[in-house]
C-alpha cells in the first residue's frame, strides 16, 4: 500500500511539473515573450517607463532589455541585455509559476531600471494578458527595415521600423519572417530575417 502511495505521489509530481508550460504572448507590466517548442528557446523583452511629468507625456526614466534562454524545467537561466549591446549582459532566472504566471529575477539591475522596476531585489511577477502564436521575439539590427505584403522584394510597403525595435514572429519561411511590431500602432507583415538579430 505504501509503495502504491509513493508511486502515485511520484506520478503526480511528474505530471504537475510537466503540466507547467510557458505561453507566448503579452504579459502585464511591459513583458512580451515567445516560446519555440521545437528549439525549446524563449525570447522576449521587457519595456516600461516612469516619471511622467505634468508638462509633457514623455517619461523621465526607461527600463528596456532583451531576454533569451533555453527552457529546462520550470526554473531556468536567461540572458538579458540591451539590444545590439551583448557586452553588458546580466544573467537572470525565469520561473514558470503556473500556466499564466511567470517570475523574473536578475543578478543586478540594468541601467535605467532602478527608477522603473527593481529586478535584483526580489522576483518580479508577470501574468499572461493575451496569448499569441509567437515563436520568436527579435530586434532590428539594421538602421531601417521595411514591411512587405508578401515574401517578395517587389511587395515592399512604405511602413518601416528602425534599429533596436522589437518584433514578435509567428512564421519563418526561408529568409523571411512574418512579424508584428507592437508600438503606439501595431504593424504586421513580412520582414527580411537578415535585418534582425541572430541567436
Amino acid at each position: 500500500m505504501r509503495k502504491l502511495f509513493l508511486l502515485g505521489l511520484i506520478f503526480f509530481n511528474i505530471k504537475t511539473s510537466y503540466s507547467q508550460r510557458i505561453f507566448s504572448g503579452n504579459y502585464d507590466a511591459g513583458l512580451l515573450l515567445a516560446y519555440d517548442s521545437i528549439s525549446n528557446k524563449v525570447t522576449g523583452y521587457y519595456e516600461n517607463y516612469s516619471g511622467f511629468g505634468s508638462e509633457n507625456s514623455s517619461p523621465k526614466f526607461s527600463c528596456l532589455f532583451y531576454i533569451e534562454g533555453v527552457v529546462s524545467g520550470s526554473q531556468f537561466e536567461v540572458l538579458t541585455y540591451c539590444p545590439n549591446d551583448k557586452t553588458d549582459s546580466i544573467m537572470g532566472e525565469l520561473q514558470i509559476i503556473n500556466n499564466t504566471t511567470l517570475s523574473l529575477k536578475l543578478k543586478e539591475d540594468h541601467g535605467g531600471c532602478w527608477n522603473v522596476q527593481h529586478f535584483s531585489e526580489e522576483k518580479v511577477m508577470f501574468s499572461l494578458v493575451k496569448q499569441n502564436p509567437w515563436i520568436q521575439v527579435r530586434y532590428v539590427t539594421s538602421d531601417k527595415t521595411y514591411f512587405y505584403a508578401d515574401k517578395s522584394t517587389s511587395k515592399k510597403s512604405k511602413t518601416y521600423i528602425i534599429k533596436n525595435d522589437f518584433v514578435c514572429i509567428d512564421r519563418i519561411e526561408g529568409d523571411w519572417v512574418h512579424a508584428t511590431f507592437v508600438g503606439k500602432k501595431t504593424r504586421k507583415g513580412w520582414i527580411k530575417s537578415s535585418d534582425l538579430n541572430k541567436f
